[in-house]
C-alpha cells in the first residue's frame, strides 16, 4: 500500500493518506472516543430514516460492544447490477449446497435408523429364540421328571444363582 510500491498507480497515494488518518485518529484516546460519538451519532440518525431504534450504549461499553456496532449498522453498500447479480448467484449456490447437505444428513439418518431397526429385530429375535428354548426344555423335563423333582431342580438352580451373585457383590463391595 505504499506509494512508493508502484509509482504510476495515483490510487495507492490516496488510500496510504487515508489509512495514515485513520491510524493517527484511533490509535489515540480522545481522538478515538470523538470518532466513536460521530459513528454512533451518524448511525441514529441512519436508524430514525429507517425507522428502527438503535441501542445507546454508555462509555463504559466494552469494547466488543463497540467492535459489533460497525457491522450491526453498516450502510448499505452501492453495486452495481452486475455485482448484484453474481451476488444473488453465490447466494443461490450457498443456499443450494446447504440443502443438498440437508438432504444428504437425512437420507443417510434414514439409512442408519433402518440398519439400527434391522439389528435391533434380530437380536430381540435371538433371544426370544433362547428364552423360548429354555421355556420349552423345562417344560419338557417338568414333564418328564414330575412336579415335584422339578421343583426341587429349579430351587436347587436358584440357590446356586443366588451364591453366585453374592460372590460377585461381596468382590465387588471388596474392591472398594
Amino acid at each position: 500500500l505504499h506509494p512508493d510500491s508502484d509509482p504510476s498507480n495515483p490510487g495507492l497515494h490516496a488510500q496510504f493518506v487515508a489509512l495514515s488518518e485513520a491510524y493517527r485518529v484511533l490509535s489515540r484516546e480522545t481522538s478515538r472516543r470523538e470518532y466513536d460519538t460521530q459513528l454512533r451519532a451518524r448511525h441514529r440518525h441512519w436508524d430514525r430514516q429507517t425507522h428502527t431504534a438503535a441501542p445507546h450504549y454508555s462509555s463504559e461499553s466494552s469494547e466488543h460492544v463497540r467492535y459489533s456496532e460497525q457491522f450491526r449498522y453498516a450502510p448499505p453498500q452501492d453495486l452495481s447490477p452486475d455485482q448484484l447479480e453474481r451476488k444473488r448467484k453465490r447466494n443461490l449456490r450457498l443456499v443450494g449446497y446447504c440443502m443438498l447437505a440437508m438432504i444428504g444428513s437425512i437420507v443417510a439418518h434414514y439409512f442408519g435408523f433402518r440398519k439400527l431397526e434391522e439389528m435391533h429385530n434380530s437380536f430381540m429375535e435371538e433371544k426370544d429364540r433362547a428364552i423360548t428354548e429354555i421355556y420349552n426344555t423345562s417344560k419338557e423335563r417338568a414333564r418328564v421328571n414330575g412336579f415335584q423333582k422339578q421343583t426341587a431342580i429349579l430351587r436347587q438352580k436358584h440357590a446356586e444363582f443366588v451364591e453366585k451373585y453374592q460372590r460377585r457383590e461381596e468382590r465387588g463391595t471388596d474392591d472398594k
